[in-house]
């Protein structure tokens, strides 16, 4: 199966959290700075279980790029929290867009019974 790669990087001007397009391996261009990526499959987006446990996946990489990012920060505990939640926020509304697409194909795809 393709993995889709999303991959969240942070600088110190901005967050930024980009998600692949169609799949394959394809990273997004993102700022200087640390990054992670975290790939994934459709069926991560389709099932529910799955999906949860991808966001999850998500919430835990972000705060590790930004715990890196912001080692030195003498303003930490308040940037921290900050960067995570941006960080966070801006990945799960592409995987929710990616998801959205992913269950309209799935259901496109499923035979009509009727």
């Amino acid at each position: 199966m393709k993995h889709t790669l999303l991959t969240l990087a942070v600088c110190l001007t901005g967050l930024t959290a980009a998600l692949s397009g169609t799949g394959g391996t394809a990273t997004a261009q993102t700022p200087a700075g640390p990054a992670v990526q975290i790939p994934f499959e459709a069926a991560d987006l389709i099932d529910p279980a799955r999906y949860e446990a991808l966001r999850e996946r998500v919430e835990i990489a972000a705060r590790d790029v930004c715990r890196e990012q912001l080692l030195g920060d003498l303003l930490r505990p308040v940037t921290l929290n900050a960067c995570i939640r941006d960080a966070h926020a801006r990945a799960i509304d592409q995987l929710e867009a990616q998801r959205s697409t992913a269950l309209t194909v799935a259901a496109a795809s499923v035979p009509d019974q009727g």
